[in-house]
This record gives C-alpha cells, sequence and structure tokens, in this order.
C-alpha cells in the first residue's frame, strides 16, 4: 500500500483531526505544508474543481476514482470508507440513525466550534503575540518561524490585515462568538455528566472531532481557566491520552511559541522595570484618550456593513445531497483589483489591528 498525502497547514486543527484519524487508523501518510504562494508540490495533480479548502488528502491507493479529497469530515467519511479493515471504525455501520448522528455531530462541530475557536485564537495570538503571522511566510523564508526576528515583525502587520479580513476578526464580539462558544461547550459538558462520549456508547468520530477543534482553546485564558468548563478539557485530555497514537507530543509550533511567550511574559512581570512601564501606562491619560478616540473613529469610519466587500470563498453545493455533507466555511475574499484597493484595504485593516483587536481582546478576556 502506497502512502496517502496530507496536504495540510501545520497548525489548523481541522488538519490536526485528519492527522489523527490517520494515525489512529494506522494508515501510512506523509505531511505536506500547503504553500500560500502556490506550488504546493503534488498539488498541480488536482483537478480545478477540487477546493483548496485544507485539509486534502491524496490517495495513490484510489485507482479507479478521484484520489483527491478535501474537508475533514468527508475525509474521515472516506478514509473509513475506504480503509475498514483499519484497526478501528470512526463511524458504527450500524444502526445507521447512529452513524447519521455522528455524521451530522461531525459537520455541526465543523461548521460552529471550529469556526469560533479558530477566530477567538487567532484574536488572542494578535493581541499576544502578532509577531507570530509571520509563520504564513514559513513556507518560503527560514526567519518567518522567529516571530521575534525584525523580518518577521515588520511582514507580520501586514499579514494581520489579510487574517482580520479574512477571518473577520474585528467582529467576534458583534456576532457574540465568546457567548456562542460558551454554550457549546456548556451543552457539551452537560452531556458529559452522564456520558463518557458525544454520541453513543463507544469512541467515534465525533469525539475525534470536537477534541480537534476544542484544542486551540486551551491558548485561551478565557476559556482553559473557566471552571465551567473543567469537564470538557478533562476529557479532551481523556480522549487524546486514549485514542491519540501522538499523545502527549500533540502540540504544534505556534503552540509552543504561545507557551513560551506566556512563560517569558510572566517571568518579565517581576522585573522593576515592567511594573514602572505598567504604572506609566496606567497614568498617561494622553495616550489613553487617543486610544479611546481614536477606536470611535475606526468604528465610525468602517462600521459593519463596509465588511460586505469581502466576499465568501467557499460557496457551499447546489445539490442538497452534497449540502448535507458538507460543513460551512467563513474564509473570505478580499476585493484586490487594484493597488488602489490594496492601499485602502491595508490601511482599513491597519486601523482595526491598532484600534479595534485590542477592545475584542479585552471582550473575549473579560469575565462571564
Amino acid at each position: 500500500m502506497e502512502s496517502l498525502r496530507l496536504y495540510q497547514i501545520p497548525w489548523s486543527h481541522y488538519c490536526d483531526k485528519v492527522r489523527w484519524a490517520l494515525d489512529l487508523k494506522e494508515i501510512p501518510y506523509e505531511q505536506i505544508n500547503y504553500n500560500i504562494f502556490g506550488g504546493t508540490k503534488g498539488l498541480e495533480r488536482a483537478p480545478k474543481s477540487l477546493r483548496k479548502l485544507m485539509p486534502i488528502i491524496e490517495d495513490p491507493n484510489n485507482k479507479d476514482g478521484d484520489p483527491f479529497r478535501c474537508d475533514s469530515t468527508p475525509i474521515l467519511l472516506y478514509l473509513d470508507g475506504h480503509y475498514p479493515r483499519s484497526s478501528i471504525s470512526l463511524f458504527p455501520s450500524s444502526p445507521s440513525e447512529l452513524r447519521q448522528q455522528v455524521i451530522d455531530t461531525c459537520l455541526r462541530l465543523d461548521s460552529e466550534l471550529g469556526l469560533y475557536a479558530r477566530r477567538l485564537t487567532y484574536v488572542e495570538i494578535l493581541n499576544e503575540k502578532p509577531g507570530a503571522m509571520s509563520i504564513l511566510f514559513g513556507e518560503k523564508f527560514s526567519w518567518a518561524y522567529n516571530p521575534d526576528d525584525i523580518r518577521s515583525r515588520f511582514i507580520s502587520s501586514f499579514i494581520a490585515c489579510f487574517m482580520i479580513a479574512r477571518y473577520r476578526l474585528h467582529r467576534i464580539r458583534e456576532e457574540q462568538l465568546k457567548e456562542k462558544t460558551e454554550k457549546i461547550l456548556l451543552d457539551v459538558g452537560h452531556h458529559l455528566g452522564t456520558n463518557d462520549y458525544l454520541v453513543g456508547d463507544r469512541f467515534s468520530a465525533a469525539d475525534l472531532t470536537f477534541c480537534s477543534l476544542i484544542k486551540p482553546l486551551e491558548r485561551v485564558p478565557a476559556f482553559i481557566n473557566d471552571h465551567r468548563f473543567r469537564i470538557v478539557f478533562e476529557y479532551h485530555e481523556r480522549i487524546r491520552r486514549n485514542y491519540d497514537p501522538k499523545y502527549p507530543n500533540i502540540d504544534n509550533f505556534v503552540e509552543k511559541m504561545a507557551d513560551k511567550h506566556r512563560a517569558q511574559k510572566k517571568q518579565n512581570e517581576k522585573r522593576f522595570t515592567t511594573r514602572l512601564w505598567a504604572v506609566v501606562h496606567r497614568i498617561n491619560f494622553v495616550q489613553r484618550f487617543f486610544i479611546w478616540f481614536m477606536t470611535l473613529v475606526v468604528s465610525n469610519v468602517y462600521p459593519p456593513v463596509t465588511d460586505d466587500e469581502e466576499m465568501p470563498e467557499f460557496q457551499r453545493s447546489s445539490s442538497d445531497d452534497n449540502r448535507k455533507q458538507e460543513a460551512l466555511n467563513d474564509q473570505r475574499l478580499m476585493n484586490n483589483k487594484s493597488i488602489w484597493s490594496m492601499i485602502k484595504l491595508i490601511f482599513k485593516y491597519q486601523c482595526h489591528l491598532f484600534f479595534t483587536i485590542p477592545n475584542q481582546a479585552a471582550y473575549l478576556n473579560r469575565k462571564s
């Protein structure tokens, strides 16, 4: 059997979901990091109709049909159907109602929890360590993996503009993403109070999906430090320990970098100069007034209606049958038809980066 190829974004929780499934089913594969500049080795073989929606797998063992599959839950369904002799089945074969419940749960989590967690985590990263955005250029420039490199710091502010626009990171408060995520976790926590698994009485793709998608929230203090969600994160740890072959070595580069940054920050807080600067910042009323004023200006110049310039990148299938097997996706395309439109976009989202994102992060970390 030839090895499958997993085209991935290394820090994506959706890609981690497929990686976990491949490891669990003991299917040999190689990982290929997606290059945002194009030219990802191997994808030139993919049909033009394939949505470039990570993760993507290429199965050279599939000689009768299209070897490419995209999107995490359809990939899991494909693996379960084409590799039934693997050590574990992710979708129960019977009864059919239970199987469909697992599929529906996976798609619902992909369409809600996965999207919310991604946006909330990106806001946290932009607030704490915006230099980390340079990692998107890592496949082309080695220095991009060092967020403290001067080149990383410079380029990250521009990358952040596109990330904010692409994922609407400046609107998480208006869309109440924190409250929506809390409701999902509370509902799951209530279910786990009397059940060991999300669907049925055994491990399934639903558990794998939930634990993959919740993992980024371990780096968001508002969730990991909230005692209401302790049962959920303990469940995540139990499922990983029992079913993830890579456990405990499951943290990606971005997560390790975030942990390192927080450790350094905690150590620096003990220094006198850091404490002095914090006091100066609190009593610097001129600076605080300027930030408040500019935040007000930005919110009035760029209200939510101006976001309509960015259109959804991935449209759902027109076929009802296909729509039932697809998750929602919130990524958006930027309107960059001219240099002038690019300049306007960068200016707009630079304003959001400096004056809107801090408020979004404050909303995110406000105690409920």
